[in-house]
């Protein structure tokens, strides 16, 4: 179809070795609740003490920020400020 023959005719690769391990012989779990959880778990840890301070502060700065704007536009706040209604 169309002269694409060619590619069917590749070059023969020498020195390249396959390796498979038969789906029945795999362990695809092996070691994720004894080591894998335990050293994640670890990693995280060591990474809170960087990540929680900052996210912590944003996250009350958000909170104010709501406040602050809702606070803002209330009636309350609008009629002390001599806005009309």
């Amino acid at each position: 179809m169309g002269g694409h023959s060619w590619f069917g005719n590749l070059s023969k690769q020498n020195g390249f070795y396959e390796h498979q391990v038969s789906p029945f012989q795999q362990n695809l779990f092996k070691g994720v609740f004894s080591t894998g959880a335990p050293k994640f778990a670890f990693r995280l840890g060591r990474q809170a003490i960087f990540v929680l301070p900052p996210l912590a502060f944003y996250y009350y700065l958000a909170d104010w920020a709501v406040k602050e704007n809702n606070h803002h536009h209330s009636k309350a706040y609008l009629k002390k400020h001599g806005h009309a209604e």
